[in-house]
């Protein structure tokens, strides 16, 4: 059975039609075979966002834009979005959108506080106002603008200030502090290089004087004092005894200390001695006799 002319042209046009009905479906971000579900959000303003445009939440994409339309009874925007069905919006989540600087606006999702009050599909959503960042930018254009002589004035004092030559001496004057200070690190550093062997000593220092403690407690300062003291009685009982014969003129000592007699004697002896040698210096040839012929002086 042949298959007429007209038949091929009709099914190549279906066929064309599919495939540019698919096409589209595919450049717009959406699914052919759709398991998403869907929610609406209500908002002011789409600001030209267009179908497609990616539903995010905590900055990852969970969803797309379906359709918008305008809602006459309530005179704002309404859209239709589909989520992934294994995300769960909970109740109170709210839609705002953002405009990044150079592309299309976006619609973010702030999810609600319970995770486990969840919204069914169909819920409609509020929109808050969108966070335009260009409209940002404009708003702090005079304000920058106010800035802007303050800073040529900062500018101009710093200007000032690296010229003053102040700058430059207070420059070098921290280098030279420095180099004092590296100087003095360094010296630090060897002193603390001889604190161990400052250590060693004191340990050495501290040893010695523990032998000696020891050494100290070993030895009988008790019988010490005791033989001090038997050879302090001994001496004060020989001081007695010799007072006593000093002072008895019965014995020999007492005789020599208490007699006249004797140092009278002593004295007269003393003069005569001193007088046979003053006559010894004047007159040598009467004791010590010397000739050559053996004639006597007299």
């Amino acid at each position: 059975m042949k298959i007429s002319k007209e038949i091929k042209i009709a099914l190549v046009a279906i066929l064309s039609a599919a495939l540019i009905y698919v096409g589209i479906i595919f450049l717009k971000g959406l699914k052919l075979f759709n398991d998403e579900v869907s929610y609406f959000v209500e908002i002011a303003d789409v600001q030209g966002m267009p179908t497609a445009s990616d539903v995010r939440a905590n900055g990852m994409k969970v969803g797309t834009v379906k359709a918008i339309s305008f809602n006459a009874a309530r005179q704002n925007m309404l859209v239709e979005i589909t989520i992934n069905p294994n995300f769960h919006l909970p109740k109170g989540t709210s839609v705002y959108m953002t405009k990044e600087m150079l592309g299309n606006a976006t619609m973010n999702l702030k999810l609600g506080n319970n995770p486990n009050d969840i919204m069914q599909p169909g819920d409609t959503l509020q929109g808050a106002p969108m966070t335009d960042l260009m409209s940002a930018a404009g708003n702090m254009v005079p304000q920058v603008q106010a800035l802007l002589p303050k800073v040529d004035s900062i500018l101009t004092a710093l200007n000032t200030l690296s010229n003053d030559p102040a700058l430059t001496t207070s420059v070098h004057n921290m280098a030279y502090i420095s180099e004092e200070l590296k100087v003095t690190t360094t010296q630090i550093n060897g002193l603390l290089k001889g604190v161990p062997q400052l250590m060693d000593k004191t340990n050495n220092i501290c040893t010695n004087m523990e032998t000696t403690t020891a050494h100290l407690n070993q030895i009988d300062l008790i019988g010490m004092a005791n033989k001090a003291d038997a050879t302090l009685g001994n001496l004060q009982d020989m001081t007695f005894r010799i007072s006593t014969a000093m002072n008895d003129k019965s014995t020999s000592l007492g005789m020599l200390m208490n007699d006249n007699s004797i140092a009278l004697h002593l004295d007269s002896t003393m003069i005569n001695s001193s007088r046979l040698l003053e006559d010894f210096r004047l007159h040598p040839k009467r004791y010590v006799h010397f000739s050559l012929f053996g004639k006597k002086d007299k």
